[in-house]
Protein backbone atom coordinates (compact mmCIF):
# COMPACT_ATOMS: atom_id res chain seq x y z
CA UNK A 1 0.00 0.00 0.00
CA UNK A 2 1.28 3.59 -0.76
CA UNK A 3 2.55 5.11 2.39
CA UNK A 4 1.15 8.49 1.35
CA UNK A 5 -0.46 10.63 -1.64
CA UNK A 6 -0.10 14.02 -2.96
CA UNK A 7 -2.52 15.64 -4.63
CA UNK A 8 -2.34 19.37 -6.33
CA UNK A 9 -4.46 21.05 -9.27
CA UNK A 10 -3.12 22.21 -11.71
CA UNK A 11 -4.38 25.48 -12.58
CA UNK A 12 -7.55 27.16 -11.34
CA UNK A 13 -9.81 24.69 -9.13
CA UNK A 14 -13.05 26.50 -9.47
CA UNK A 15 -13.64 25.58 -13.17
CA UNK A 16 -15.84 22.37 -14.43
CA UNK A 17 -13.46 20.30 -14.87
CA UNK A 18 -10.14 19.63 -12.70
CA UNK A 19 -6.48 18.91 -13.68
CA UNK A 20 -4.94 17.41 -10.76
CA UNK A 21 -1.07 16.07 -10.53
CA UNK A 22 -0.45 13.55 -7.94
CA UNK A 23 2.65 12.16 -6.25
CA UNK A 24 2.92 8.65 -4.20
CA UNK A 25 6.18 6.64 -3.68
CA UNK A 26 8.16 8.03 -6.61
CA UNK A 27 5.20 7.58 -8.94
CA UNK A 28 3.34 10.60 -10.26
CA UNK A 29 0.02 10.48 -12.64
CA UNK A 30 -2.79 12.67 -13.59
CA UNK A 31 -6.57 12.78 -13.00
CA UNK A 32 -9.57 15.01 -13.98
CA UNK A 33 -12.56 15.86 -11.86
CA UNK A 34 -15.48 16.81 -12.94
CA UNK A 35 -17.02 18.93 -10.50
CA UNK A 36 -20.76 18.82 -11.24
CA UNK A 37 -21.01 15.14 -11.37
CA UNK A 38 -17.63 14.41 -8.84
CA UNK A 39 -16.97 11.53 -11.51
CA UNK A 40 -12.78 11.56 -11.81
CA UNK A 41 -10.76 9.61 -14.34
CA UNK A 42 -6.73 9.28 -14.78
CA UNK A 43 -5.63 11.92 -17.52
CA UNK A 44 -2.34 12.69 -19.01
CA UNK A 45 -0.53 15.79 -18.40
CA UNK A 46 -3.20 17.72 -21.14
CA UNK A 47 -6.35 16.64 -19.18
CA UNK A 48 -7.01 14.03 -21.94
CA UNK A 49 -8.69 10.73 -20.56
CA UNK A 50 -6.87 6.94 -20.23
CA UNK A 51 -9.31 4.53 -21.17
CA UNK A 52 -12.41 4.55 -20.66
CA UNK A 53 -11.72 4.04 -16.73
CA UNK A 54 -13.76 6.26 -14.52
CA UNK A 55 -14.78 6.15 -10.84
CA UNK A 56 -18.39 7.63 -10.93
CA UNK A 57 -19.83 7.91 -6.95
CA UNK A 58 -23.14 6.98 -8.51
CA UNK A 59 -21.56 3.58 -8.83
CA UNK A 60 -19.36 3.58 -5.29
CA UNK A 61 -16.75 1.85 -7.76
CA UNK A 62 -14.34 2.72 -10.61
CA UNK A 63 -15.43 1.17 -14.19
CA UNK A 64 -13.69 0.76 -17.21
CA UNK A 65 -9.98 0.05 -17.65
CA UNK A 66 -6.81 2.25 -19.00
CA UNK A 67 -3.73 0.48 -20.08
CA UNK A 68 -0.81 1.17 -18.13
CA UNK A 69 -3.05 2.46 -14.77
CA UNK A 70 -2.46 1.19 -11.46
CA UNK A 71 -6.38 0.57 -10.65
CA UNK A 72 -5.44 0.24 -6.75
CA UNK A 73 -3.34 3.27 -6.74
CA UNK A 74 -6.50 5.24 -8.58
CA UNK A 75 -8.52 4.21 -6.32
CA UNK A 76 -6.35 5.85 -3.26
CA UNK A 77 -6.10 9.27 -5.40
CA UNK A 78 -9.80 9.24 -5.59
CA UNK A 79 -10.43 8.82 -2.08
CA UNK A 80 -7.97 11.38 -0.82
CA UNK A 81 -9.33 13.20 -3.32
CA UNK A 82 -12.70 12.53 -2.75
CA UNK A 83 -12.58 13.56 1.08
CA UNK A 84 -10.68 16.77 0.45
CA UNK A 85 -13.73 17.73 -1.67
CA UNK A 86 -16.24 16.53 1.15
CA UNK A 87 -14.28 18.62 3.87
CA UNK A 88 -13.88 21.56 1.23
CA UNK A 89 -17.74 21.45 -0.21
CA UNK A 90 -15.76 22.31 -4.12
CA UNK A 91 -12.78 20.93 -5.65
CA UNK A 92 -10.08 21.73 -3.25
CA UNK A 93 -6.27 23.27 -4.26
CA UNK A 94 -4.79 20.35 -2.78
CA UNK A 95 -5.65 16.62 -1.30
CA UNK A 96 -3.15 14.68 0.84
CA UNK A 97 -3.18 11.31 2.20
CA UNK A 98 -1.33 9.37 4.95
CA UNK A 99 -1.65 5.48 5.29
CA UNK A 100 0.64 3.79 7.64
Amino acid sequence: MTASIGIWAQGDPGGELVLYRWEADQRTGFVTLEVSSQKVRPADPSGRPLGDLVFDPAEGEPTGSAEGVDVRLFNQVVVALMRAYRRAGAAPATAHAYYY
